[in-house]
Formats: structure tokens, sequence, C-alpha cells
């Protein structure tokens, strides 16, 4: 055997389990810091949708059955565009029917899907938690198909709002992942003003390039649908539209499968957009099957952690509502004069709390059939001010966690493309300035504190 035989090469663990760092968003998602950026995100874009569904016009207004409450987006992700648009022409003109706000729709579904996937990972249903997933999509589709004034109105404002919010929250997040830094509120706002044009831009930068392309193609089409020559010309140049319709598939994939990355790389590079879009398609492409796994797995435990989460609040709510009731019950709430039967406890006719079987939602319901007047209503407002600014957090712990799960997954893809360590982040100039005159003032400090006295300047007039 010969002597200078290659001794075997030790196996990775750290490399092969590199996906455990997965597990560290609950622990980064329940930062103070990004909850209350979150929910401000959060809070602002319910009163843009709430102020776009109170001002626009009630015949432009989603269509809703009154007797299957059967909406026109639901018809949408059923059957698609066809069967929605005859769906609406036979119901539109029934007496039976409603209508509903767009943004109102487009938050019960958002809850419904939600729980749809959450329900998919705890059954390990792929096809539930595939399809709850692809649903969000389908329903912006919706809005731009059906009401197309009204999705450029609220697009625009969403995307403004979350490229602030939203990017505040991915920088809190990156420095958080990589350099165990807790920047406050004022920092993570100010980043995310610097870089709000990459923020606001990187969603729009996909859709721009698809509507480009797409434009090209009908225009192609256009030109082959001349008479005689129109064939010619489209066999002819058919491999050009093939090359488009390559690209346009290309995109497509890479928008989607890298969407959650596009924020973590400005916040984490302090790069642009145009950098932020091609560092996310290069590692999709050329760690398909990590980023696929990265994925299923953030999407796995996410919903663990959200159903944990969901839990704990409706366990929290379940107890203050027995403890409470034991003594508030004890008095009668005012009702109105056309209210008969038997009156009820005073807390049971604000608020019903919710069941630990989860059969109800988590943080209960006011509908308790009980007819409140004067100061009675007044309370049950207050209440419902409290358990909605509850429900707000555990959006909000859900938006953390996302960017989280999302700001991690890119360190790990970085680190196996571009062979980066997960500690190497972007920090602004200010910032490194302010670390090294913390660091040359300490060294100084510490010899005046040796000394004791200090040693008067040579020169010095006295």
């Amino acid at each position: 055997m010969s002597e200078d035989a290659t001794e075997p090469r030790p196996f990775n663990w750290p490399e092969c389990c590199a996906f455990t760092q997965l597990f560290r968003a609950f622990k980064l998602a329940i930062h103070p810091t990004k909850i209350i950026l979150a929910f401000a995100g959060i809070f602002a874009t319910y009163m843009a949708g709430r102020v776009l569904d109170a001002t626009w016009a009630n015949e432009s207004c989603a269509v809703v059955s009154a007797n299957t409450h059967m909406s026109e987006l639901d018809q949408f992700l059923v059957g698609g565009r066809s069967h929605t648009k005859e769906w609406i022409s036979q119901t539109q003109d029934a007496k039976d029917v409603r209508r509903a706000g767009v943004f109102s729709l487009l938050m019960r579904h958002a809850r419904v899907a939600t729980n749809q996937i959450a329900g998919g990972v705890l059954s390990l249903d792929l096809g539930r938690v595939l399809g709850g997933i692809i649903s969000g999509p389908i329903a912006l589709t919706w809005v731009v198909a059906f009401h197309p004034w009204y999705g450029l109105f609220f697009l625009v404002l969403m995307f403004a709002i979350w490229a602030f919010f939203g990017g505040a929250v991915a920088r809190v997040a990156a420095l958080h992942a990589t350099r165990d830094e807790r920047i406050g509120l004022s920092a993570a706002l100010n980043f995310a003003q610097a870089k709000f044009v990459g923020f606001f831009a990187i969603p729009l930068m996909p859709v721009g390039i698809i509507i480009f392309l797409g434009v090209l193609l009908m225009l192609g089409g256009l030109v082959a649908s001349i008479p005689a020559i129109g064939e010619l010309l489209a066999g002819l140049l058919f491999f050009l539209a093939l090359v488009a319709g390559f690209i346009l598939a290309f995109i497509l994939i890479g928008a989607v499968a890298g969407f959650c990355m596009t924020y973590p790389t400005i916040a984490v590079e302090g790069s642009d957009a145009f950098d932020a879009l091609s560092r996310t398609f290069s590692y999709v492409y050329q760690r398909p099957w990590r980023t696929a796994v990265y994925s299923l797995l953030s999407i796995g435990y996410g919903s663990i952690c959200f159903l944990f989460v969901k839990f704990f609040v409706r366990l929290m709510l379940w107890a203050t509502h027995l403890f409470v009731g034991i003594t508030m019950n004890i008095g009668s709430p005012f009702l109105t004069e056309a209210t008969s039967g038997p009156r009820p406890g005073k807390l049971d006719a604000l608020w019903t709390a919710p069941s630990l079987t989860g059969n109800t939602p988590f943080y209960g319901s006011f509908d308790t059939g009980a007819q409140l007047s004067g100061i009675s209503w007044f309370g049950q407002v207050l209440i419902k001010f409290w358990v909605y600014g509850l429900w707000g957090l555990v959006a909000a712990f859900v938006v953390s966690l996302f960017f989280s799960s999302s700001t991690l997954i890119y360190l790990l893809l970085r680190r196996e493309v571009d062979a980066t360590d997960l500690e190497e982040v972007y920090v602004e100039d200010s910032a490194l300035d302010d670390v090294a005159a913390t660091q040359s003032a300490a060294p100084a400090a510490a010899s005046q504190g040796e000394s004791g006295t200090s040693l008067p300047i040579i020169g010095q007039n006295s």
C-alpha cells in the first residue's frame, strides 16, 4: 500500500444539516421590533383597503349570492374567468344578490388560505398546502381581471406600504439572523426609507418583463393575422415566439420560487432591485432542489408555529372569559326595549369566548344575539378593540415569521452558491463609524482610568 495514500474525508455535518438553521425562525419572529413593524404594515393595509371599499361605487363592488354566500372570487378560484363571467351575469340581477367590498373578500380569503395551509401541514396533505399557496396569486389575478381600477389603486398602495414596513422588518431580521444585533424602530425605518425604491420595484420588475414580452407576442400574433402572408411570416419567425415563451417561463418560475428572498436580499446586501432579482434567480436555478426543500421545511415549521400561537391565544382568551365571567356575569347588560327572553350575563352579552375544540374562531365572537344599548354597546366596542388588536398581533407574528424564514433561506442559499459566511451583512458607513468610535474610545477611557490623574500638555498656556 502506498504511504502517501489520501486519508478519508471527514463527513461535514454542519453542511449536511444546514437546514436546521431554519428552526431559528420562531425565535427571530417573536422579536418585539419585528412584531410592531409588521402590525403597523397590517394596520396600514387594512385601513387602505377599508377606505377603498367605502369610497368605491356599489355597482363596481364584488357580487355575492345571499343564499349560497358564494362570491365571484369563490367562483373564480373554482372555474376561472369565463365561468365567473357567466355566474356574474346570472346572479347580479337576482333579488337576493348583494355587493361586497373587494378588500373584504380578499381578507376573508387570506384567512381561509392560511388555515388551509396550516391544516394541510398537520394532515400531511401536500396538495392542500400547495392549493392554499397558489390561491393567493389567483385571488390577486381576480382583482386585476374583474376590478382593474380597484386593483391598480390597491396594489400600488399595498406595494408602497410593504416596501416601507416590510423592508424595515426584513432589515431587522437580516441583522438579527447574521450578527444577532437587535436594532430599533428608527434604524429599521430609516433603512427602509433609504432603500424604498428597491423594495417598491422588486415585485414589479418580473411583472413588467412579463407584460412587455406578452405585448410583443400579441403584436406578433397581429402580424400573423394578415391574410396569406401572415401564415408564412408566422412559420418563418415562430422560433422568436418560442424564445419569448422560454423567457416567460424562466421569469415566472424564478419569480415565484424566489419571491420570498427578494426583500431579504436588499436587506442583507444593501443592494438595489436589479441586483436582488438577479441574485434570487441565480440561487433558485443553481440550487433548485435545495430551494424547494428549504421552502417546504419553512412552510411546515411555520405552520406548526402558527398553530401553536393560535392555540396559545385561544387558551388565553378562553381562560380570561372564564374567570372574568364568574363575577362579571352576575350583572346584567343594558339592552334595547325590543329585546325579549331571558337576560344574559353581562360578559356573555358583550363577547362569546372561543371554544377549546377549535370549532369557533380563536378570538371568539361578538355576534352574541343580544341587542345592546347605551354603555353596554360602548363597552363591547372597547372589548372589540382589544380582542381584534390581539388578532392583529397574531397576523403580525405570521408576517414576521415569513420574513425571518425567508432571510434564513436566502442566507443558506447564498452560502452554498457564493461561499459567503452566514454572518456577513451590509452595514451602513455611519454605523461602522459609530462602532469604530466606540472601540477607539474604550482603550482611551481605560488608560485614563488606570492613571487616575491627567498629565498637563506641554506648551499649553496655564
